[in-house]
């Protein structure tokens, strides 16, 4: 048996037991880093005060003060300023006396009266002096009569950075915020000390800053200009797009509908290479994980793999692959070209009176080959349609006929019609009239490469080229070595199938994405441009939205078109102008009305930042694409 060892207790010289007291073990202290950065801002280790700039610490600092306030602002309107990233805002607001306002308001009145009255004054100043008078009545009115509070009103920004770089650039954005929001500010020269007391939490009322910005102002402009408000933009649905300029998140529905948004069309400008593509790809990822259906219509062949990525369709209608479109079958969908009954649109062209199926196609066809045959002339035209209507009863198809009825092989070819112009030819050559079998065999000749020749492979047979997917890229890369006239006439026919598709049902969100949308345009023929600008206006009521790319803004606002231009880029409740320089930024500065600011933001062309213009609101929005969106690109265009 196995008896455990005791261990041996110590005595004392008495014989009595020893209690040993238990070390206790220390324990390792975790050593916490100082923040310097934190602790250089409570506490610096020196403040040096200069002319028109103080040194805090590492940090470079100036006091602005806010001088002058505009007459009218909208809700949020001190936002702008108390959000300016790398500043320190700091509002002073003291109530004031009733009576002495009152007192202060009736000598201001009699003031600008005088003024108003004064023959020497010119026009301007005489305006100045009533508008100011007319302020004034107002506000005497709500203190004596609703018993408004109005105070003084002290505010003072100052940036603050590490850097001499960074610390110009938030410089500029104060002043060039002040400017947007109608207000002005100066530097406090010479009194960059008082400026950074009034930040301090420990100002006093004192200070000479209050005695140089302090300006009267009602309570309820002060409070309705939501100071403390976030920025940003959140319609609380729809998909994240960004943050703004002052770093508050950017969350959009375009399908939202109120106020000054009525639409959900986009207009995205700019430079190659600032991020076009990429904008688009991501929205389009989004909008179809929200279940609308996309269709692109693709010159350069950038989208194939993100359409494939969404188990979408992809067409090549460059006639490589067989995908052709018989421009002769009758398009069986007149929607865009009726009349607008809720709002009484009517527009300045016979398109409203369209009743059926042939005459809407006859109106497309003639544009197509007033597209396609650019020498053409009227005559020639005219002879040509009477003839077409004449192949269109040989093949049992009249102004009554539904089409909707008929198979794609029902319809006639481009090669029926050229032999019956030969037939034709022939018989005037028997009747002895020579003139006409000649106007008939020059359009034979005119419709030779369509009908069997080389350009037969894009229109000359039956249609295969259909959108069916709710994601379809109709790709016309292998065009662009084609003659312009090739081109232009391809993209009207898809504008008007993806438009056949996209509204087939108003219970379903459709997008037709137009991408070098500058395609469309030509000065002969208007007729593309005015049928995108009718797509635009109507697609809200079949609750689809049209998105219009282009790098070449400035093709849009030429004087010979720019009645339809025009109206395509202003339509659309959503634009994204990014990046651009030159004649562009030129045209879109006029045609938006760019302040200054939003003009140099544009002309910075930093990839992947843009003036976004939300109804009547502009935002300097920084896009951020995720990660995962990558992955859907593909290797062309928007990486």
């Amino acid at each position: 048996m196995f008896r455990r060892k005791q261990k041996a207790i110590k005595k004392d010289i008495h014989g009595r037991p020893i209690i040993e007291e238990k070390k206790e073990k220390k324990k390792s202290k975790a050593v916490i880093p100082e923040n310097q950065e934190l602790k250089s801002i409570i506490a610096p280790i020196g403040i040096t005060f200069n002319r028109i700039n103080a040194v805090i610490g590492d940090n470079l600092a100036r006091c602005y003060g806010v001088i002058r306030y505009p007459q009218f602002a909208e809700y949020g309107w001190l936002r702008r300023l108390t959000n300016i990233h790398g500043t320190v805002a700091a509002i002073h607001f003291t109530p004031l006396n009733t009576d002495e306002v009152l007192k202060s308001l009736n000598n201001n009145i009699r003031n600008y009266r005088i003024d108003a009255n004064d023959g020497k004054k010119d026009e301007l100043e005489r305006q100045r002096a009533e508008q100011s008078i007319r302020n004034a009545e107002e506000a005497m009115r709500r203190i004596d009569q609703n018993g408004e509070v109005v105070g003084r009103m002290c505010f003072v920004l100052m940036p603050l950075a590490e850097n001499e770089k960074s610390f110009d650039k938030i410089c500029k954005n104060v002043e060039n915020a002040s400017s947007i929001a109608n207000c002005k500010c100066r530097k406090l020269a010479s009194e960059q000390k008082e400026g950074v007391k009034f930040v301090l939490p420990t100002y006093t009322e004192e200070n000479n800053v209050h005695r140089q910005t302090g300006r009267m102002m009602p309570i309820s402009s002060f409070v309705g200009g939501f100071p403390f408000a976030s920025s940003g933009f959140n319609d609380h649905s729809g998909f994240y797009r960004g943050h703004d300029g002052l770093g508050g998140t950017v969350y959009l529905n375009s399908w939202y509908r109120g106020r000054d948004r009525t639409n959900s069309n986009y207009v995205i400008a700019g430079n190659a290479g600032v991020g076009k593509s990429a904008t688009i790809k991501a929205m389009a990822i989004m909008e179809r994980a929200l279940g609308a259906s996309i269709f692109f219509v693709d010159p350069e062949g950038e989208y194939k793999d993100l359409t494939l990525n969404l188990n979408g369709e992809w067409l090549n209608a460059s006639g490589g692959n067989g995908k052709v479109i018989n421009p002769l079958q009758v398009i069986g969908n007149t929607k865009y070209l009726s009349k607008d009954d809720e709002d009484g649109d009517e527009y300045d062209d016979d398109s409203e009176t369209i009743t059926n199926d042939l005459e809407n196609h006859m109106k497309l066809l003639e544009v197509f080959l007033s597209l396609y045959l650019k020498e053409i002339t009227q005559y020639q035209m005219a002879l040509l349609k009477q003839e077409i209507e004449e192949l269109y009863l040989k093949f049992d198809i009249t102004w009554d006929t539904d089409v909707s009825k008929l198979k794609n092989t029902d319809f006639p070819l481009f090669k029926d019609l050229h032999q019956h112009l030969i037939d034709k030819s022939r018989e005037a050559e028997e009747r002895d009239n020579m003139g006409l079998s000649k106007e008939y065999a020059d359009l034979a000749l005119l419709l030779r490469d369509i009908s069997i020749g080389s350009d037969s492979f894009l229109w000359g047979s039956y249609t295969t080229l259909e959108i069916n997917a709710d994601v379809v890229c109709v790709d016309t890369f292998g065009l662009n070595s084609r003659p312009d006239n090739i081109k232009s006439a391809q993209y009207f026919l898809l504008q008007n199938l993806a438009w056949q598709r996209a509204t087939r049902s108003n219970k379903e969100r459709s997008i037709i994405v137009y991408e070098e949308a500058h395609m469309i345009i030509d000065k002969d023929v208007p007729q593309p441009m005015k049928t995108l600008s009718q797509q635009e206006r109507r697609a809200r009521k079949y609750e689809a939205a049209i998105w219009v790319a282009s790098q070449q803004v400035n093709d849009f606002v030429d004087p010979a078109i720019k009645q339809y231009g025009s109206a395509i880029l202003n339509q659309p409740t959503y634009k994204l102008i990014l990046g651009m320089d030159g004649q562009d930024l030129v045209d879109v500065a006029r045609l938006y009305r760019l302040k200054e600011a939003e003009r140099e933001l544009v002309e910075q062309k930093t990839r992947g930042r843009a003036l976004f213009m939300i109804g009547s609101r502009r935002l300097d929005l920084s896009i951020k694409i995720d990660d995962f969106k990558l992955s859907y690109f593909g290797d062309k265009g928007g990486r």
